[in-house]
């Protein structure tokens, strides 16, 4: 698929030599574009040049006819469709650290479609993922080291970049109709490599489930921009990103043993409040040791008894924060910590913003 990277070089490259350009011709048009687009120093308007232009070529689904969508899919496929004919400028503040770019696409060409995980980026490109789900037809999925997988309607993939993968239309695919999505935020980067971890890259998307519905919207929003500000675009992201935490959890967990040791402990933790329950005092109420705990705990999990403890507390003032208008010392002490300034440091480093800057964006 036609991504932008920090020079759009591997995007113009795929665009131009699909239009029967040479490599010369290719080659100028490097040397005109390289200029102040590294990942240190991104050009906020160069790069909405190139996310817009990924809804003007000529695989987006309204320029290429494809396979007929599944019957639950083909709503969705004919109302993206419908919007892809007239995507709208991005506004200013549109940038890769604010916002992210997609669409919807049709491929047919098996030549044209095989992407590399270790070849997508230049040197000074930040690192991203995708999303990508399948809306009719099928292609392949392949983690190096493993057999591909057919990922068809219903079916979608997280893939990091850079990481060893590789996902491509093979010749007896009838074609491959997808949306998809790119996206630079860090932390949410962080959080989705984690679960790639965790889970494996790819996930079921049925059309009913929240996974689809926020994918679906973020391509939407991708092709008109129909977010108020930076901010609505933002919690879009996180909706997304927790969809897809809340999938794997639930995919690993199905016998709900996980969620239930998970439900107990926060229970404990806000019954607590503002102390904090000892990891001891949990264990004993399990009827283990310490470190028996903690190796259960984590196994089942993936987080340490401590950690989640802060995360439960922190989700608490998130919600106070929000809901009420107590100052920060109130919070702060209702919650468990020490002081405003141990408050804020530990806040920061989960929400990756201020308790005030969380308050004025969500409040």
């Amino acid at each position: 698929m036609d991504r932008p990277t920090g020079s759009f070089v591997a995007h113009k490259e795929q665009l131009l030599v699909g239009a029967g350009l040479s490599s010369p011709d290719v080659l100028q048009l490097q040397r005109r574009r390289t200029s102040g687009v590294g990942a240190s120093s991104p050009n906020p308007a160069l790069w909405r040049d190139g996310s817009r232009e990924v809804l003007t070529s000529g695989v987006v689904a309204c320029n290429s006819p494809g396979p007929v969508p599944p019957p639950e899919w083909a709503l969705a496929v004919k109302q993206l469709t419908e919007l892809s004919r007239a995507p709208e400028p991005a506004p200013a503040w549109w940038t890769p650290r604010t916002a992210y770019f997609g669409s919807l696409e049709t491929r047919t060409d098996p030549t044209s479609c095989h992407w590399d995980g270790m070849n997508r980026l230049g040197r000074m490109d930040p690192p991203l993922f995708f999303f990508q789900f399948t809306l009719a037809g099928w292609g392949y999925f392949q983690v190096h080291g493993k057999g591909p997988r057919q990922v068809g309607p219903g079916a979608g993939f997280f893939a990091v970049v850079p990481s060893e993968h590789r996902y491509f239309l093979p010749e007896e695919s009838p074609g491959w109709t997808f949306g998809w999505l790119g996206v630079y935020h860090p932390y949410l980067l962080a959080r989705v490599r984690r679960q790639v971890a965790m889970g494996g890259p790819v996930v079921e998307t049925p059309p009913t489930g929240a996974l689809a519905a926020s994918a679906l919207r973020l391509v939407r929003g991708a092709i008109k921009k129909d977010f108020r500000d930076r901010y609505e675009v933002e919690m879009a992201l996180f909706e997304f990103v927790m969809a897809y935490e809340r999938w794997t959890h639930q995919a690993s967990d199905r016998s709900g043993e996980r969620e239930a040791l998970l439900d107990a402990v926060r229970t404990r933790i806000m019954a607590s409040l503002p102390s904090a329950p000892a990891v001891h005092a949990l264990a004993a109420e399990h009827g283990m040791t310490r470190s028996h705990f903690s190796h259960y705990f984590r196994n089942r999990t993936g987080s340490t008894p401590a950690r989640f403890a802060t995360e439960v507390r922190i989700q608490e003032a998130a919600r106070m924060l929000v809901e009420t208008r107590a100052p920060l010392k109130q919070i702060a002490s209702a919650c468990g910590f020490a002081n405003t300034n141990h408050f804020c440091r530990v806040f920061r480093r989960f929400q990756h913003l201020s308790p005030a800057s969380y308050r004025r964006a969500f409040g």
